[in-house]
């Protein structure tokens, strides 16, 4: 038993020399593309001009309450992503971990949590974002 196990042990030594290992994917560095950044300021301008909401670049939002309240969870974070984006983009930077923080009126944390705003630069071009 042991004779055949010490025969192959060679011969998967020479075979896995022979195949190089793939390259680590790279991180991805800079800032967000600008058409993420015009989109992202544009939809959040507009939820801002309706009133009841305000954002900084910082990734901290205030919204009244009864809107939070009437919010389903994908609109929660809809408005978390493009929060953290917008941040990014003020920021110049792509972040694996961007802080949001979203406050009602009265400054009771309503959600914080960490959106990762890394981009693929290919899916910017085939227009997927």
């Amino acid at each position: 038993m042991r004779r055949p196990a010490a025969l192959l042990l060679p011969a998967l030594a020479a075979l896995a020399a022979c195949h190089k290992a793939p390259d680590a994917p790279q991180p991805i560095e800079g800032p967000i593309p600008a058409q993420i950044c015009t989109e992202t300021r544009k939809a959040l301008d507009t939820l801002s001009a309706q009133g009841g909401v305000e954002f900084t670049d910082k990734g901290e939002a205030t919204v009244e309450h009864a809107i939070w309240l009437t919010m389903t969870p994908g609109q929660r974070d809809s408005i978390a992503r493009a929060l953290a984006f917008r941040a990014g983009c003020a920021s110049g930077r792509q972040s694996k971990e961007q802080e949001v923080t979203i406050r009602s009126e009265e400054g009771m944390v309503l959600m914080r949590r960490f959106v990762s705003t890394r981009v693929d630069p290919q899916s910017v071009l085939e227009g997927g974002g």
